[in-house]
Formats: C-alpha cells, structure tokens, sequence
C-alpha cells in the first residue's frame, strides 16, 4: 500500500506544475495589470486574421513562433463547384464532416463540419462563385443541455471562413423532419422549409431575416418538399391527394390546392428526391410503385398512375435518385429480400439506371460492372450527365480503398474511376449540390 502511495505523488505534482504554470501564463497573457484572484482563472479574446506567408492551415506545417497565444489564423473556404459533389462523411452524432469532392479525380477539397444531432443528417450544398456565397446549410441540434435547459435547434448555413455561419436560431418547439426529401432550400435562396415533427405540418425559416417566417398544421400529409419557387407540393397519402402550398411573400405557407389524382392502391414510402431542372417528383412507393410527378405547371389536373414497379426477385430496391434533367432514374438494390429499412436489410450490390420517361432499364450496374467490392452512396452529377458510385475499391492485401466510379446517365457506360483521398472518415452519402437563382 505504502509503495503505490509513494508511487502517485510524483504523478500529481508533476501534473499540477504545468497547470498551474498555464494559469499563470493565461492571466498573463489577458493585459490586465491586476493580478487575478485566488481560484480566478481569465482567458484572453483571441482574433482570428487571415493567414499570410508562412503560415499554414490545416495539414499543412508551420513553425512555433514566440508569440503566446498564437494568432489565430483562418482562410476563406473555396465556394463549390458546378462540377462537384459533397461527400459526407461517416457517423452520426454531435459532429459530421463532409467536404467538396472532385468526382472524377476523387480529391476533396473544402471541408465542413456540422452538428445535425438528428435521426438522418439533414444537409443542403450549393454551388458558389465566391467564397461569400452560401456553401452548404444544415439544420443542427446543439446538445446536451441537461438541467441548462433544452437543446439549441438552429439552421445554419457555412460560408466565408467558416467560424462565423449565418445561424437561425429555431423555437425550441421545432423539431425538424429529417429525412431525405422532407426539407428543402427555395431556388431563390430565401426560405428553409421542412416538414416538422412536432407540428405536423411545414414550417418556414427566413434566411435572411435569421428567424421563423410562418408555420401550417396539416395532419395527414407530406413529408416531401417538393419546391418550384415558393410553390411547395406534397402528397397526402390516405386520401390520395397531391397537395400545394404557397408560401408568400412574408414567409408564410398557405394550403391553396389539392387533386385527387393518385390511384386507390397508392402506398408513400419515407424518402424521396428531386429533378431540380424537370420540376419533377420521383417517388417509388414502398410496394415498388414508381411514380415520376411533373410539378412544372403546379399540380397535375390527371390521375397520376405509376411508370413501372421497382420490385425484384433477387432482392429488395433500397435508394433512389432522379437526375436533375428528368430523364433518368437510378434504383439501388440488396442482396436480400428484406426491406432495407430493417436491420437484416442486406448490402446494395447492384444499381439499376432506367429511362424515367418509360422504365425502360438503360443499364445494370453490378459491383463486377462497377469494379467495386461495395456500394455506399450514388448521386448524379449537377447537369445530371452522369451518375457517381462511391464504394469499395478492389481489395489489395486485405484492404480496400474508398473508390468513386463514374458512369454515363445516358448509356450507363463507366466514364471515370478515382480513389477517394483527402477526407477524413469514409464517405457515406453523396450529395448533389443546388444551383441557386
């Protein structure tokens, strides 16, 4: 006993030497001339300039200098290209990092980092000319809270040198929708709109003004946000109607229109995506009814009927994209007969690219077709000419690296294939970013 005690006071001393010792310098370092009291430790504000020569950001090396604290320096991040595609990272939780990708090349650039905090992150990239341009936009939850108080729920949206995003600052009420086509940004920049869990309806953020515009209650209907303009339409699905909501010119969102034009057999599903180009809808419904939804000249006036059915005997159709041009369709599918949705749901092991017009399949594209060993995430690319695969790249003593495959929307013919270098966690999800008016 006496030798372990004999052992610890050493470790504790020369722990509590530094520390004491960074006080100091910390109270130091503040410019105030009074010494700080017994106990009061003070900490100094610390700007953050942009970097000059010598000085290196990120990964890059830079020397010590003799100036404590060490400026802060910060550089504006490269706005996102029409070319590109937002590569989000692996996890879930407080934080998630995603940066710009070069598709064809697979070298990432700009990167970000995100608190979203919900069930499936709810993300938004756009393409930018300046770095002051809106980069990407993320509904976040700032937690825990505890006995402080409830979580913070904000919008934000990353620009410029990243340490001061434009934040939303969200009623504690809200409680955002996040799955993938439940929220949306307007053309125009404007309004964040999802689909809200608490209320059961829309809710609407002013951008620009930094707060909640207006919110609708309708029970029964969404979660899609199907935007042409401020038009929103969605689908209600027990009654069968497709639903339109305006939202004018103060942010708030009114019913103005319904049509009941599905067919009486019409299942929805939870996910859904958008033709930004077409101001198309595609949905493929949990049954594997595929429906194409043209928006263009708000709601359609016949009934809606489904262009094919997704359903396979070799396994079970998992995501799905639309490209932004309309004109094609890209189906994922397991290697099990399992809904995906479950935990048995099985791996994707095949794309199928179909004509959105017609079904017609354009192209299979097995992981042999691929050259992959795995499928993590598919998005088309801005001007919807090709489909991009992020994967797992052939196995080389055991390993593999994270691969990214490009293939012709068109002919479904391999165009490109890159490894995936520069980020930090896997890529899990593609993401296509938005054009802004």
């Amino acid at each position: 006993m006496t030798s372990r005690s004999s052992k610890r006071i050493p470790r504790t001393a020369a722990i509590a030497v530094p520390l004491a010792a960074a006080i100091v310098l910390t109270g130091c370092s503040s410019g105030d001339d009074e010494s700080p009291a017994a106990g009061e430790v003070t900490y100094p504000t610390v700007p953050f300039t942009t970097p000059g020569e010598g000085i290196g950001l990120g990964s890059e090396d830079q020397e010590i200098g003799s100036t404590f604290p060490e400026p802060v320096h910060v550089s504006e991040i490269e706005p996102i290209k029409s070319t590109e595609l937002l590569a989000v990272g692996d996890g879930y939780g407080l934080e998630i990092g995603l940066n710009a990708l070069d598709p064809v090349t697979g070298v990432a650039g700009s990167r970000f980092v995100v608190g979203p905090g919900i069930w499936d992150p709810v993300i938004h990239g756009f393409v930018g000319n300046t770095p002051d341009d809106p980069a990407v936009l993320a509904a976040e939850v700032w937690r825990p809270r505890g006995s402080r108080g409830a979580a913070d729920f904000t919008v934000s949206t990353y620009s410029g040198n990243l340490l001061e995003p434009s934040e939303v600052l969200l009623p504690d009420y809200a409680r955002v929708h996040s799955r993938p086509g439940s929220n949306a940004v307007t053309s125009d920049g404007k309004y964040f709109v999802t689909w809200d869990d608490g209320l059961y309806g829309v809710r609407v953020v002013d951008l620009e003004a930094k707060k909640e515009s207006g919110a609708l209650q309708i029970i029964g209907c969404g979660p899609f946000t199907w935007m042409v303009g401020h038009e929103l339409y969605s689908v209600c699905e027990d009654t069968r109607e497709l639903i339109q909501i305006s939202i004018d010119d103060a942010g708030v969102p009114t019913e103005t229109a319904r049509a009941k034009v599905l067919p009486d057999d019409f299942v929805s599903n939870r996910t859904v995506t958008w033709a930004d180009d077409a101001d198309s809808a595609l949905l493929v419904g949990a049954n594997g009814d595929v429906f194409v939804l043209d928006f263009s000249n708000g709601l359609p006036s016949d009934p809606v009927t489904p262009i094919g059915n997704a359903g396979q005997d070799s396994g079970r159709f998992a995501g799905n994209a639309i490209n932004n041009t309309g004109t094609r369709i890209a189906i994922e599918y397991t290697d099990s007969v399992v809904h995906p949705h479950s935990a048995r749901g099985g791996d994707v092991v095949k794309i199928d690219l179909y004509d959105a017009a017609t079904f017609a399949p354009v192209k299979t594209l097995d992981l042999a077709t691929l050259g992959l060993t795995g499928i993590s995430s598919m998005a088309f690319s801005v001007d919807g000419e090709t489909l991009y695969v992020v994967g797992d790249g052939p196995e080389v003593e055991g390993e593999s690296a994270q691969t990214i495959v490009g293939v012709s929307a068109e002919t479904g013919d391999k165009v490109s294939s890159a490894e995936v270098t520069g980020t930090v966690d896997d890529v899990s999800t593609l993401l296509t970013p938005q054009v802004l008016e």
